[in-house]
């Protein structure tokens, strides 16, 4: 029998930290989306929504803002498909141009809710203690108050305008996010391959930027869509109250306000628009249910 004094090679502890191979979560979104045209059917509206916010001149031919006296209360019509108003502004023409003004409205509102909401749930279930104390009472007390009321008060405060409504709105929806990304990065700290990371001495940033994080965001990711048509709907809300954008501004809620004293009359003037903001807000909720991670290995 034969005894080796050869001493083992030396392991490099950076090669350890490698070894235990964190499992990537699957997005349903990635099945075949031949079985799945209700997601298509969304992924196209909200396409269709951006162009608008895009190119609206590429879809319309007339100037929103200019009135026509002898259209006045025109019905729906090959000329003008979501009639006009009580001015002989097209309607279609202003749905499509308000566009710019609620999406990019809703895209500031979503941004500073997701980075400002995943910020903070990371670092709360990360370091625990008295941070995830504090940050956690803060999260349930937004959580607390309705979120219009929230948001009107935000508005209060820091004056009228679809910039600050849009703020607004991203601050009363940053607590929906804290929350989830916690409640992940609770659950991805315990597994297996961050406590052999841990277990091996590697620094706990080094941790939270290569492990933590990036197999905690599947869930927050799949809330943006979610985030996204609630916002439209927060935006929407608040210029219909005269919280956001002035007149003769295209923005939906104010489009929806213009014809609500004109419904027994004119009921194409809130219908059309009221109807463009449904159909957008459940094409995002469809695409967030889709995104929502598989639970299988």
């Amino acid at each position: 029998m034969t005894i080796s004094l050869e001493k083992p090679a030396p392991v490099d502890p950076q090669l350890a930290v490698d070894a235990p191979t964190p499992p990537r979560r699957r997005f349903g979104v990635f099945h075949p989306v031949a079985t799945r045209p209700g997601l298509v059917l969304s992924v196209l509206v909200v396409l269709t929504a951006v162009a608008f916010c895009v190119i609206p001149g590429a879809f319309t031919w007339k100037d929103p803002y200019l009135p026509d006296t002898s259209v006045i209360l025109i019905g729906p019509s090959a000329d003008h498909p979501f009639g006009t108003d009580r001015l002989g502004r097209d309607i279609y023409s202003r749905t499509v141009h308000g566009t710019v003004i609620t999406l990019t409205a809703t895209l500031l509102a979503v941004s500073i809710a997701f980075f400002v909401g995943t910020a903070l749930g990371l670092v709360a279930g990360y370091v625990r203690g008295a941070v995830d104390l504090v940050v956690m009472r803060v999260v349930d007390v937004l959580l607390s108050v309705p979120g219009l009321l929230l948001t009107m008060v935000v508005v209060a405060a820091l004056g009228y305008g679809t910039t600050n409504v849009a703020v607004a709105v991203g601050i009363s929806s940053v607590a929906n996010f804290a929350r989830v990304m916690r409640a992940e990065v609770l659950k991805v700290t315990r597994t297996d391959y961050v406590e052999a990371a841990a277990g091996i001495g590697t620094p706990r940033l080094a941790i939270l930027v290569r492990h933590v994080l990036p197999n905690s965001l599947s869930s927050v990711i799949s809330l943006v869509p979610l985030q996204f048509g609630s916002s439209i709907l927060a935006i929407a809300a608040l210029g219909f109250l005269g919280f956001g954008a002035p007149p003769p501004e295209p923005e939906w809620g104010l489009l929806v306000a213009e014809g609500r004293d004109l419904l027994a009359v004119a009921p194409w003037i809130s219908l059309f628009p009221g109807v463009v903001i449904l159909v957008v807000v459940l094409a995002s909720n469809q695409i967030s249910r889709s995104l929502q991670p598989d639970q299988e290995a």
